[in-house]
């Protein structure tokens, strides 16, 4: 029997493990490197995307607007384009202005500069209005101005050119032959203002709809004197009732205008004389208000007869007084309106509607959607209060509130369609990025039976304004104890829209932003996950070669092969170099003897 020889495999397992070791500590330090490659790269810098912005600036005559607000009132406008990274601004000076040219008498250092800082629409780049003399209009005409000449530029070629005056769709006159220029001739000057609008159609039959040309003119009126209303408050004297204040609107009458006052009353049962008055009242043209008091109306020097008021002394009931007031021999207006003296000693019932009031209050504007720049971005509000009660009250101020963003326009107020001074009787509080406004003055505003306090404000939109709607409240604050407190308040809701018409020019394209989270195309080991599984993948393979005896033979059948031999002796030459030299050397005296044989 032939004896069995055992081949020690120590050597090889040997050699299996260093090589495992070798290979593991390759990986490991690839990866290692590769992590901190990746980890190390910048990330790719974002594209900045430069668009232009265009701005403007404008002139007012502060002869026809006192400040600036409404690019409308603006009669020449200079545009400037830069790109978006860079502050916009208009080259305005009123060294420019040549007022030989203008229709106006004030002088060149005060004419304003406005800034419009962005024009949505620039492709209307001019218009100008001129009178029948060829002079500039700065905002105002006369009465008896016979023409309008109106002359507007684009900065390309477009279709369906026209002009809109007041509402209404005109063709223009002319168009010079570059299709550039428009002109018209307009001769329809009888309403007390002219807004003009010059536009036309691009290529995708969008309108143009530029700030630079709206022009909004005034045509001065004849202005007359005028009484507008009348109010009546009382009080009660021990056994008696007093009338304590008499308030009548008036309008376009100066300080030392001399006026008669004639007043004639109606009663139920009884009948009162009728009082001129001489004497004894206040005028306040500024107010828009003829003032008279207590003591005045009780005072028969202030009459041309021996009568006063105190003929209503003990009268009951509902007493009509009307106001007729004179100018010399001119009648300027008649006013009428009625008050209350209930009994000396009414009943409870009575005496309970005498000390409650019953006001109901609304609040309306003249748009339902503004924008955030101008010119769309005024609104006008009118807050009406009505005094339901039988019996003349009492409301010492309004409040309302504006929605986020929103701001009062200054000097914008009218009380009973008379322009009233900030000063006098407007309050604005800052509450955060919002506005409250409270009217008020000293003794609050007596409203008689049936009879209504009207305030008419502006408020301007601005940036910091929300889209969408906006709500907006209204609460007004009685003498009295009112019926119903939620008649006391109301709301309006308001629109905010980038737009509040059809966009005029074509939707720009959206153009997509690079993502900054996005990796370069290099990052082969960027993935946490791919560096988990390779190193799964790394251990698994040196278990299964290390423990498993199908993994063995594979390791020394790679041992035993002629490359990883090659491989074994060359790196000796690094790290054996003597042993690297003298397998050479036997290698090559071996090949010589087999040659030699």
């Amino acid at each position: 029997m032939e004896e069995v020889r055992r081949i020690p495999t120590t050597s090889e397992k040997k050699k299996s493990t260093t090589l495992l070791i070798i290979i593991a500590a390759i990986l490991g330090i690839g990866l290692i490197v590769s992590a901190v490659y990746f980890y190390t790269l910048e990330e790719p810098a974002k594209e900045q995307i430069v668009t232009e912005t265009t701005c403007a600036c404008y002139y007012i005559d502060p002869e026809v607007v006192p400040e600036c607000g409404d690019p409308r009132r603006g009669f020449s406008f200079e545009l400037n384009t830069v790109p978006s990274d860079q502050t916009c601004s208009a080259p305005c000076s009123v060294d420019n202005l040549s007022t030989n040219l203008l229709n106006s008498t004030t002088q060149q250092a005060l004419y304003q500069i406005c800034t419009i800082p962005v024009v949505q629409d620039s492709r209307c780049t001019e218009m100008t209005i001129k009178d029948s003399s060829g002079k500039i209009v700065t905002g105002k005409i006369p009465l008896n101005e016979k023409e309008l000449t109106i002359e507007a530029k684009f900065d390309d070629v477009y279709t369906d050119h026209k002009f809109v005056i007041n509402n209404q769709e005109v063709q223009p006159d002319s168009i010079s032959p570059d299709s550039l220029t428009i002109t018209k001739t307009y001769t329809e000057l009888d309403t007390s203002t002219i807004e003009i609008f010059a536009t036309a159609s691009d290529a995708s039959a969008n309108q143009i709809n530029s700030p630079i040309c709206r022009r909004l003119i005034e045509v001065e009126q004849t202005t007359s004197a005028s009484v507008s209303s009348i109010q009546v408050q009382t009080r009660k004297a021990e056994d008696t009732y007093k009338v304590s204040t008499i308030k009548i609107g008036i309008g376009n009458i100066e300080d030392s205008t001399q006026l008669t006052i004639r007043f004639s009353f109606k009663l139920e049962d009884s009948e009162a004389g009728d009082l001129s008055m001489t004497d004894g009242f206040t005028i306040d043209s500024a107010k828009g208000e003829i003032s008279i008091l207590e003591q005045d109306l009780y005072n028969s020097e202030n009459f041309s007869t021996d009568l006063n008021f105190s003929q209503l002394d003990k009268k009951v009931g509902n007493i009509e007084i009307t106001a007729e007031v004179r100018s010399d021999t001119e009648v300027i207006g008649t006013v009428s309106t009625s008050f209350n003296f209930p009994q000396i000693e009414p009943t409870s019932e009575e005496l309970q509607q005498a000390q409650e009031s019953k006001f109901r209050v609304s609040k309306t504007s003249n748009v339902t959607c503004v924008e955030r720049v101008t010119p769309n971005n005024v609104a006008e509000f009118t807050l009406k209060t009505v005094n339901d009660s039988t019996t003349a009250q009492i409301i010492y101020s309004v409040k309302d509130k504006l929605p986020l963003g929103f701001t009062y326009v200054a000097d914008s107020t009218k009380i009973n369609g008379v322009k009233v001074e900030d000063t006098e009787f407007v309050t604005i509080t800052d509450i955060g990025d919002t506005q409250e406004i409270v009217w008020e003055k000293t003794g609050g505003w007596s409203v008689n039976s049936g009879q209504s306090l009207t305030i008419l404000f502006m408020s301007e939109a601005g940036e910091d304004a929300i889209t969408g709607e906006n709500q907006n409240e209204v609460v007004i604050t009685p003498a009295e104890i009112p019926t119903d407190p939620e008649t006391l308040r109301a709301e309006l809701v308001l629109n905010v829209a980038q737009s509040c018409t059809q966009p005029s020019e074509e939707t720009p394209p959206v153009v997509e932003e690079p993502d900054s989270e996005t990796t370069p195309e290099t990052g082969i080991f960027d993935s946490v996950i791919g560096r988990i599984l390779l190193g799964i993948i790394t251990v698994l393979v040196g278990w299964y070669i290390y423990s498993r005896p199908m993994g063995q033979a594979m390791m020394v059948k790679l041992i035993n092969s002629q490359p990883y031999k090659e491989a074994e002796v060359f790196s000796w030459r690094i790290f054996k170099p003597k042993k690297y030299f003298e397998t050479k050397l036997v290698r090559k005296v071996s090949k010589n003897k087999k040659k030699k044989s």
